[in-house]
C-alpha cells in the first residue's frame, strides 16, 4: 500500500508539474493558448492509449514489475526532456513519457482493490488517490521553486531524476515478489484463460453510467487545472513566483477531496455523494473568475481543488463491485482509458475557446459541461 502510495505521488506530481510549467514553455517558445493545451493533451493521449495495453502486460508478467517499469520509463523521458531545443521534440518527449504515465492507474488501483477486502476497498482506493493528490500538491510547489532557479527545461530533469531512483529502489525492494508473482501468473493462466471472461464486466449498465459521469468529470477537471496557472498570471496579477504555491492549494483542497468523499460511501452510498461534489464543481467553476486576489483567492483555491478532486474517488469505488476480481486491471484499464480519452481532448478543445472567447467563458464552459452530464447520476445504483 505504501509503495503504491509513493508510486502514485509521482505519476500524478509529473502531470501536474507539466500543467504548472505551460505559461513557462510558452513565454519561451511563443506558444498560443491551443499550442500550450495541446502539450496537455499530448500527454493524456498517450496515457489514454496505453492504459489497455498496460492492463494486459500486467496480468502476464506482474502487477508489481510493471508498476516499478511505467515509472522508470515516465522518469526517464522527464530527464529527456532536458534536451528538448524546440515545440516539436518537446512534444515527441511528452508523447514518449504518457507512454510509462499510462501504467499507473488501471494497475495501482486494481492492485489495491484486491489486495484489501471488500469492507476496506473504499477507504483503500479513497486513500490510494488520495496521495496521487499529495504529489499534485508536492510538485507544483517544488516546480514553482526549480524553474526560477534552473528554468523548465532542469525542472523537467531533475524531478525525472528523483522519480528514476525511486522507481529503482521500488524494484529492487520487490524483487522476490515479482519473481513470486510471475510463478503465480504462469500457473494460473489456463484457468483464467478457461474462464474466458472477456473484460471482466459484471454490470455493463453500472460501469456505463460511471464511465460516462466520469468522463464528463475528467474533461471538466483536466481543462480548468490545465488554464488555471493562465488565470492566475493573466487575470488576478499573481507573480510567477507566487504560482507554485498557489496551485499545491488547490490539489491540497483536491487531495482532502479524494480522502474524505470516499470514506462515508457506505453511509450514504455513491450517488448521494457524487451530486453534491459535481454541484458544488459546478459552482467552482461559474465563481472562479469573478474571486478575487488576495486572502478571498487563497481561501477559495482550497475549496475549489475538493470541489473538483472529491468525485473521483467515489467512481473509482463504485466501479470495483462492477469488475470480476480477476479481471480488473483490464476493467480499469477500459475505463481509464476512457478518462485520459477526456484528458487529452480537453485542454485542445476548450483552448480554442480561451483563443477565441477569452479564459473567463472556458471556465464557465466548462461548468455548463458538468451541468449537462448531472442527470446521469440519478439513474446509479449503489451498490
Amino acid at each position: 500500500m505504501w509503495w503504491c502510495n509513493l508510486v502514485h505521488i509521482f505519476n500524478d506530481g509529473y502531470i501536474t508539474a507539466l500543467a504548472l510549467l505551460l505559461p513557462f514553455i510558452a513565454a519561451d517558445l511563443g506558444l498560443n493558448y491551443t499550442q500550450s493545451g495541446f502539450l496537455k493533451s499530448a500527454i493524456n493521449g498517450a496515457i489514454s492509449v496505453a492504459q489497455i495495453p498496460a492492463g494486459l502486460l500486467s496480468e502476464r508478467i506482474g502487477e508489481i514489475l510493471i508498476l516499478g517499469l511505467g515509472t522508470a520509463w515516465f522518469s526517464l523521458s522527464y530527464v529527456a526532456i532536458f534536451l528538448a531545443s524546440g515545440y516539436v521534440l518537446l512534444l515527441v518527449l511528452i508523447l514518449v513519457a504518457g507512454v510509462g504515465g499510462g501504467v499507473y492507474h488501471p494497475v495501482g488501483t486494481a492492485l489495491i482493490s484486491n489486495v484489501f477486502p471488500p469492507e476496506k476497498t473504499g477507504p483503500a482506493i479513497g486513500t490510494l488517490n488520495f496521495f496521487g493528490d499529495v504529489g499534485k500538491v508536492i510538485f507544483p510547489a517544488l516546480t514553482g521553486l526549480l524553474v526560477v532557479a534552473v528554468g523548465w527545461r532542469g525542472s523537467f530533469a531533475l524531478l525525472g531524476a528523483i522519480g528514476l531512483v525511486v522507481s529503482v529502489l521500488y524494484l529492487l525492494f520487490f524483487r522476490r515478489e515479482i519473481l513470486l508473482r510471475k510463478s503465480q501468473i504462469a500457473r494460473a493462466k489456463e484457468e483464467e484463460n478457461a474462464a474466458g471472461k472477456g473484460w471482466g464486466i459484471r454490470k455493463p449498465r453500472q460501469f456505463t453510467l460511471y464511465a460516462t459521469i466520469g468522463f464528463l468529470d475528467v474533461v471538466v477537471r483536466s481543462a480548468v487545472t490545465a488554464f488555471l496557472g493562465f488565470m492566475l498570471i493573466d487575470e488576478t496579477g499573481i507573480e510567477e513566483g507566487h504560482l507554485g504555491w498557489l496551485i499545491s492549494l488547490t490539489f491540497l483542497g483536491g487531495a482532502m477531496g479524494k480522502l474524505l468523499c470516499g470514506m462515508p460511501i457506505r453511509r450514504f452510498g455513491e450517488k448521494k455523494i457524487i451530486v453534491i461534489t459535481e454541484v458544488l464543481m459546478i459552482l467552482g467553476c461559474l465563481a472562479l473568475p469573478s474571486v478575487p486576489p488576495g486572502w478571498g483567492l487563497v481561501l477559495f483555491l482550497p475549496f475549489f481543488g475538493f470541489m473538483l478532486n472529491g468525485t473521483s474517488s467515489v467512481i473509482y469505488i463504485g466501479l470495483a463491485p462492477t469488475f470480476e476480481a480477476e479481471r480488473r486491471s483490464r476493467g480499469y484499464a477500459l475505463y481509464f482509458t476512457l478518462n485520459f480519452f477526456a484528458s487529452a481532448a480537453a485542454p485542445v478543445l476548450y483552448g480554442l475557446v480561451a483563443d477565441g472567447f477569452g479564459l473567463d467563458i472556458l471556465f464557465y464552459a466548462a461548468g455548463a459541461t458538468m451541468l449537462l452530464g448531472l442527470p446521469l447520476v440519478m439513474f446509479l445504483r449503489d451498490d
